[in-house]
């Protein structure tokens, strides 16, 4: 069951000329196809014709492959408040969307983004008022209602655990529990500076295995992460095993630029075949 997952393996699309090239690499590599970085300029969706977006979904059709899509981190925060930015957030979303239909993009995964700080020289150290932080936790809510409805069920949208928070698990709870939300589960975000694991974001990862549909593979070493799979501090094997049972689409090498995660894509063959 394990060796299944190399069946579902991608590779993170950063440093590579197009979107095309990047499919081109991963089928004479043994990918079974990307993650596209298209909030990067030159990767961008935006400047792309019909033509192109054609191309693209003739090329993944042809050759097996799948592509899934990065939204942006921080730059499009769903913790925003504001009536006339979230409009222009929504609006990328909405172009992004129509554009992953159009290639035939089975998967996007979105970051909630960034909320406001303002540190206190208090004891303890507070961070926000709480009136402000009720405010962005509800911000949050109906931002991702809003961009589920934009999603349509077109494809599966994923929510990655970055930056949260534990005052913000009974938020995704409940949306998760609505069915149309789904999860990206990033390993190496599980750990801590120092290589401890964030034991209440692990919990809630599995309690939710069932609707966690794509896996992020880095290693962390000496505090930096995206670091090429079995050069730090992970235990990869302590998660792969259960997740080879799940219903995960996409395992995606989140090592840059590709010769990396080439490398990384190797080193879990030999940990995948050596249980």
């Amino acid at each position: 069951m394990l060796k299944d997952i190399l069946g579902r393996v991608t590779y993170h699309a950063v440093y590579d000329d197009s979107i095309l090239d990047a499919l081109e690499f991963a089928r004479a590599n043994g990918f079974a196809g990307i993650q596209a970085a298209v909030e990067l300029p030159h990767l961008s969706f935006e400047p792309l014709t019909g033509r192109q977006c054609a191309a693209i979904r003739r090329f993944r059709e042809g050759h097996g492959l799948s592509v899934s899509l990065h939204g942006p981190d921080e730059v499009a925060s769903l913790f925003q408040t504001s009536r006339r930015l979230i409009r222009g957030v929504l609006g990328y979303y909405r172009a992004l969307f129509d554009f992953a239909e159009r290639i035939g993009a089975g998967l996007i995964t979105v970051h909630a983004g960034a909320r406001l700080h303002f540190r206190a020289d208090t004891s303890p150290v507070r961070w926000l008022p709480e009136a402000d932080a009720d405010y962005f936790r509800r911000a949050l809510d109906e931002n991702l209602r809003r961009l589920l409805d934009l999603a349509g069920g077109r494809f599966i949208l994923c929510l990655e655990n970055s930056g949260w928070t534990a005052d913000l698990f009974e938020l995704i709870q409940h949306q998760l529990d609505g069915g149309r939300l789904h999860l990206c589960w990033d390993l190496a975000k599980t750990y801590r500076d120092g290589g401890t694991r964030d034991a209440a974001l692990e919990r809630f990862m599995w309690r939710n295995l069932s609707r966690v549909r794509q896996v992020h593979l880095h290693d962390r070493r000496a505090g930096l992460s995206h670091c090429v799979l079995g050069a730090g501090a992970v235990d990869f094997m302590r998660f792969l095993p259960r997740l080879a049972r799940a219903n995960v689409m996409e395992f995606c090498i989140e090592v840059r630029p590709r010769e990396k995660a080439l490398e990384s894509l190797r080193n879990l063959r030999r940990m995948v075949r050596a249980r």
